[in-house]
């Protein structure tokens, strides 16, 4: 189908508040100490938490355009998951690799999503959404967990897609070179796409990419820079 202007917009929409967030990483890395970056956090995962449970209870507190369809249905926003990954990466991970492994989700997801939405409507469809959110879990834990892994390795996104993710977030990593090494960004660019990339799922529960893309990305950048 030809380009469409209109969904190409509301994409951008979506992702340009997704990507105003890499103002956190930045202030956190130039001007505010790690201690009162975790209470500033922890505070707006609190709030965001309130107000969650709030539109969860069927209140609308936000515009359409910003919501994806199953976020619609009644799931967590993922600006929720955001939040929370945020706080948890400055709680756990060295400074430089807490910065990096965010603005891989801030920057690199975002791009990543752009890339994805004009890839879809190249490719003939009406969304730009590529993740599926199939949140059902089973009574039989084994025959749940083998269905996740079949899930997940089932829909993952386009490999035009993963290496436009690895390139954007090996970038990112390297501009921390020597504190990130050239092992450890790489590193960290295949854990954000495997994040990204597919839709892992515990006992039928999808996981958002915004928790898991800054949580695998520092994990496998702090594993190497240990070795």
């Amino acid at each position: 189908m030809p380009f469409d202007k209109d969904l190409f917009l509301k994409e951008v929409s979506r992702k340009s508040i997704h990507a105003s967030g890499f103002f956190i990483p930045l202030l956190y890395y130039f001007f505010i100490p790690r201690d009162i970056m975790i209470i500033f956090l922890g505070i707006a995962v609190a709030v965001a938490f309130v107000l969650e449970a709030i539109r969860l209870s069927g209140i609308s507190i936000f515009p359409g355009i910003l919501l994806r369809g199953h976020e619609e249905k009644g799931t967590v926003a993922a600006y929720f998951y955001a939040l929370l990954s945020t706080f948890i990466a400055v709680l756990v991970f060295e400074k430089n690799i807490a910065v990096a492994a965010l603005l891989f989700l801030d920057i690199g997801d975002a791009l990543t999503g752009l890339a994805g939405a004009v890839l879809s409507m190249y490719r003939g469809n009406r969304k730009a959404a590529v993740r599926t959110y199939d949140t059902k879990p089973g009574k039989n834990i084994f025959k749940t967990a083998i269905d996740d892994i079949t899930y997940s390795l089932k829909n993952f996104k386009s490999p035009i897609l993963m290496a436009v993710m690895f390139t954007i977030c090996f970038s990112i990593a390297i501009l921390f070179y020597p504190a990130i090494t050239v092992l450890a960004a790489a590193a960290g660019a295949i854990g954000a796409v495997i994040a990204d990339a597919f839709p892992w799922r515990i006992l039928g529960f999808t996981i958002d990419d915004n928790l898991a893309i800054p949580l695998l990305s520092g994990a496998f950048m702090t594993l190497v820079m240990m070795i």
